[in-house]
């Protein structure tokens, strides 16, 4: 592959992309009645220290170990000019009241901004809770939290379906089937999405994922390639990060296929565990448990969880259970913690002396490796 570079120095400021739909800079739009006063996608973007008022936008990222984050750069356009696609395609309108309760991470930003744009009744916090979205009628979720969400129908029903919460924009993670079934069960237009920090949306839809629109997505040796007027510019200050461009093209490592139709299957990053919404390093995680006291070698794997889609399962070799937790309880944050341990005298390798992944997870099925408790 031609010119395949990562993608690290200072961004500069790139010409303008021809602008689609609306006027680039709208007025402030007011919420309807109860919403608190006029506000707009420039407050919101201003309010979470993402825009100065300048031509770029600052995205932070966090890596695994809890370390500064990674700031994504990109143009207020590339995010801003998709406001109109996204709108078309989610049917959200102004007379919906959205719920974008989360961190301030990207995916809950633009959710915010987007809903401003609109004029839509705004739900917002950081703190996390089912009852947050009580008097939503959109609300953007991660898997985990819509599976949140039908578990507490069962304690303190939350109105769903029609009447209350009828559509769900969900990302973060891969959503099962059986949540999705659920969701419809109850009413809920489950709308999903593949998309980064770096490439923000690339794929989207209800029942299987197609390029987003102006989208082009190819497959090269199992790795999702992305081009797109909504990527990002780079990272700040000559940062390194997964962002790799080959002329027009880039993508962040997500492994998947995209066949003859256009239908995106997403399988992940290689190295990388999406749990709870939250994509963390193995590698990260494995740097750190080799300096635990007694920790000689170490695998780090990803299992099965109904309710967050996967949790951290390390594999060691050496070291004292409450040493070794102790010590990554004090340098990793908690999603990136081990939930399951288990003692081998020795890790499976390949004929090259590789981890053998496959055989480990088989070890751990048969019991072959103990349960450190």
């Amino acid at each position: 592959m031609a010119d395949r570079r990562r993608s690290g120095r200072r961004p500069r400021l790139p010409a303008r992309r021809p602008h689609q739909g609306r006027s680039r800079h709208p007025g402030r739009r007011r919420c309807p009645a109860g919403a608190a006063g006029p506000v707009s996608w420039t407050d919101v973007l201003s309010r979470a220290g993402y825009w100065d008022g300048g031509e770029l936008l600052r995205v932070p990222t966090s890596g695994t170990t809890g370390g500064s984050p990674r700031v994504v750069v990109r143009t207020v356009e590339s995010w801003v000019d998709s406001f109109e696609p996204f709108t078309r395609i989610s049917g959200i309108s102004d007379t919906d009241v959205v719920a974008a309760v989360g961190p301030s991470s990207s995916m809950f930003v633009y959710a915010r901004a987007h809903a401003a744009h609109l004029g839509a009744r705004l739900v917002e916090s950081e703190r996390w809770h089912p009852g947050a979205i009580a008097d939503a009628t959109v609300a953007h979720l991660t898997p985990t939290m819509l599976h949140d969400v039908l578990e507490a129908q069962r304690d303190v029903p939350v109105p769903l379906g029609q009447g209350g919460l009828r559509l769900a924009v969900v990302a973060g993670a891969a959503l099962g089937a059986r949540t999705a079934a659920r969701a419809g069960h109850v009413g809920i237009d489950v709308l999903r999405y593949y998309g980064a920090a770096e490439l923000s949306f690339v794929a989207m839809g209800r029942e299987r994922l197609s390029p987003f629109p102006m989208v082009e997505v190819a497959e090269r040796a199992g790795v999702l390639w992305v081009r797109s007027p909504w990527t990002a510019d780079g990272y700040a200050d000559g940062a390194s990060g997964p962002l790799l461009r080959d002329g027009r093209w880039c993508t962040v490592g997500d492994r998947g296929t995209v066949s003859h139709d256009g239908v995106v299957v997403v399988h992940g990053r290689e190295g990388w565990v999406v749990t709870g919404g939250l994509s963390v390093s193995t590698a990260e995680i494995e740097s750190v448990l080799r300096e635990a006291p007694g920790v000689t070698d170490c695998r780090v794997l990803g299992r099965p969880h109904d309710r967050l889609g996967q949790v951290i399962a390390a594999v060691v070799v050496g070291g004292e259970r409450a040493q070794v937790s102790a010590h990554c309880r004090s340098r990793l944050p908690v999603a990136a913690r081990p939930v399951h341990w288990f003692a081998a005298d020795r890790l499976p390798a390949t004929s090259a002396g590789k981890p053998d992944d496959a055989a480990i997870v088989l070890a751990i099925e048969t019991g072959e490796v103990r349960r450190w408790s």
